[in-house]
């Protein structure tokens, strides 16, 4: 009975080895590769969650792209309005655009000054250049539409500050404007047209 004994405990402990075996297996060497495994998909599907999403920046750049020229006549637009202070802070071609566009308007745009830039109160990069202007004509109507024209649709930025209008219908009309014009003492490139 001996001998049966000692096959019994053979057998047992063969049995729990080849458990411990398996077991050990598993949390040694299975787990972890499978732990990888997970690991792998999961960074495979948040790099195919990131790769959708630089694909839809891609393709938002490229119809921003398409948009350049536009982008390119805004930015032109925006200079005329808001040109860098040099020198001359384009003083003498804003008073010749005045006078082009009140010829246009039927309207003689005369007696004009500029004063010293000061810095703007509100917005750190622009500069206010105080002018005053005499306009004088026949007609009060073509005087408002001058003044309308020269508040919105000319392309320099300027605020009127002030306005006297004087004269009759006979004598004629005058008005005296106090207006600021606006430069930049940001630079920004310029784009060739």
């Amino acid at each position: 009975m001996n001998a049966r004994r000692i096959d019994q405990i053979w057998l047992f402990g063969g049995l729990a080895l080849t458990i411990l075996l398996a077991v050990g297996g598993w949390f040694l060497v299975i787990s972890p590769q499978y732990t990888a495994r997970d690991s792998v998909q999961t960074d495979t599907a948040d790099t195919r969650i990131q790769l959708t999403k630089e694909q839809r920046k891609l393709a938002e750049l490229k119809a921003q792209l398409k948009k350049v020229d536009t982008y390119e006549d805004t930015l032109v637009e925006a200079q005329k309005a808001l040109p860098y202070g040099e020198n001359t802070n384009k003083i003498p071609e804003f008073l010749k655009q005045l006078q082009v566009l009140g010829s246009k308007y039927g309207v003689d745009v005369s007696g004009y000054s500029a004063s010293v830039p000061e810095e703007s109160k509100t917005t750190p990069a622009i500069k206010q250049l105080p002018i005053t202007l005499n306009i004088e004509s026949g007609k009060v109507d073509k005087i408002i539409d001058f003044v309308e024209r020269l508040q919105t649709m000319q392309p320099r930025a300027v605020l009127i500050e002030s306005a006297k209008l004087s004269g009759d219908n006979t004598d004629g009309w005058e008005l005296n404007l106090s207006l600021s014009a606006f430069i930049t003492t940001t630079q920004t490139i310029s784009v060739d047209s």
